[in-house]
């Protein structure tokens, strides 16, 4: 790596517990850490996996290095800026440079939204770009997708659950981010649209230069499409490097 260039993403020392009910109004109410010292780091165009049982604290992640979540502890640096210390004006223009892929493409999509409003809404709200500039760009990611013109004025519920995902990883690429969160992006689907979309993510990832953090409990998804590997169990990471070292092992 060119040591002039910022790493893409660096976690340090990410910390994040729930507080849990008060069970006696004589006791300070319990708590429960979900992330307990997490830490990695992503290049300009690398691909990270993240695996993990349900529970070990990958969602908990997502949203912290979305800057959902404010965590109790450590930074989440995006091209050398932390995001929790940023104005909500810089948040804004960061969140620009991330886009998020999650695991039920319905439920990313407003089923009362056109896929041109719906894909096109990222850039209305972030970037506050006119309509007609919207529109060019949307069918741009839609053609990205596989997906056409034709596709602009129709509805979610006329897609099948492979295009849906595509639709959602069109409105996730549409602000042009340098890092993309793939949460459990093919879970949801029927095994035979599962490569389609892998093999999708990893074109566009390469054809757009974009750093991918996947998060999935899958080793096989992970092998597909990242070079490095995090094991992530109850908040840690027990285990770290190429996913070539860390697969051949087992």
């Amino acid at each position: 790596m060119n040591q002039d260039q910022p790493l893409l993403l660096k976690v340090q020392d990410l910390r994040r517990h729930y507080t849990l009910p008060r069970e006696s109004l004589l006791r300070a109410p319990g708590r429960l850490p979900v992330l307990d010292g997490v830490s990695f780091e992503l290049e300009v165009g690398g691909a990270l996996g993240l695996v993990g049982a349900s529970g070990s604290g990958k969602s908990t992640l997502a949203r912290l290095l979305m800057a959902l979540e404010r965590p109790d502890g450590g930074r989440v640096e995006l091209l050398g800026r932390d995001l929790h210390a940023l104005s909500p004006h810089e948040l804004r223009d960061a969140r620009r440079q991330i886009a998020i892929v999650f695991q039920d493409p319905a439920g990313a999509l407003d089923p009362r939204m056109t896929v041109e409003r719906s894909v096109g809404e990222p850039l209305e709200l972030l970037e506050r770009m006119p309509r007609p500039m919207r529109r060019e760009r949307v069918l741009e990611m839609l053609e990205a997708v596989g997906l056409t013109a034709a596709d602009l004025d129709r509805y979610p519920h006329q897609f099948s659950g492979g295009q849906r995902q595509r639709i959602a990883i069109a409105r996730a690429l549409v602000t042009r981010p340098r890092l993309m969160i793939a949460d459990e992006p093919v879970s949801a689907l029927d095994m035979s649209v599962q490569a389609q979309v892998l093999n999708l993510l990893q074109d566009l990832r390469r054809r757009f230069g974009m750093g991918l953090l996947l998060i999935s409990h899958d080793l096989a998804v992970v092998a597909q499409l990242c070079e490095q590997l995090a094991v992530l169990e109850a908040g840690r990471i027990v285990r770290q490097g190429p996913v070539e070292e860390l697969l051949g092992a087992h």
